[in-house]
């Protein structure tokens, strides 16, 4: 199901009430099956925002001498620099707000963009590829186990964030050593994108993630 387009007030974290009562796994029920299709549905972010936008928190966060961090300050103004309409600049900065684990108005701009890569438009490879370029600063082509567990769990976290069914930390971790398992033949330890994607596209439990049918929704 598609859910009618949602204002930036209307994603404000979900708290103890009615709204999150029943919240626990309903999947194949067909109540509020949102997914990460249907994150995109909230906001116009197009691909090529997206990438200047990473390139802008880099440039702001290396001047500053720590290449993976931002301050509230710099991200409103990467946003205002790359032109985000003002409704999807004020859901993106909720999601600041979501990553700023410590609340010193700082978050991981590389947990960021990745977790919010499902909202460009596209299927299942294209988000996954993406999210996975935009972490792949230095241009590796491979990816390890930790680096695929932070993907997938900063995606994770947006999804739960916009209501959509999501894994539990202990699908995430198991999904990422099934698909080292089953794809990294010669237990080098990494995977390159071609092996990488091949595997992650046909999991079970990742398709089932992103065409809406995770196991829990934020709130239980």
């Amino acid at each position: 199901l598609v859910p009618a387009r949602l204002n930036a007030s209307q994603l404000a974290r979900p708290g103890p009430g009615p709204s999150t009562k029943n919240m626990g796994n309903d999947i194949g029920k067909g109540a509020n099956r949102l997914a990460i299709s249907a994150m995109a549905n909230v906001t116009h972010i197009e691909k090529r925002e997206l990438l200047a936008l990473q390139r802008r928190f880099q440039e702001l966060a290396a001047a500053n001498g720590n290449p993976n961090t931002i301050t509230r300050e710099e991200f409103q103004a990467a946003l205002e620099y790359v032109g985000i309409t003002e409704s999807d600049s004020e859901i993106l900065d909720r999601l600041f707000t979501m990553f700023d684990k410590t609340g010193d108005d700082q978050i991981n701009f590389r947990e960021f963009v990745v977790g919010i890569a499902p909202l460009i438009s596209g299927d299942v490879v294209d988000k996954l590829n993406f999210a996975f370029n935009l972490y792949d600063i230095d241009n590796s082509g491979e990816i390890r186990p930790a680096e695929m567990t932070f993907v997938l769990t900063s995606m994770n976290n947006v999804a739960s964030y916009f209501g959509d069914s999501v894994m539990t930390r202990e699908q995430v971790e198991g999904l990422v050593d099934d698909i080292f398992k089953e794809s990294d033949a010669n237990r080098s330890g990494t995977l390159t994108y071609a092996e990488y994607m091949h595997a992650v596209s046909e999991h079970p439990i990742l398709v089932s993630f992103i065409t809406g049918g995770g196991t829990v929704r934020f709130g239980k």
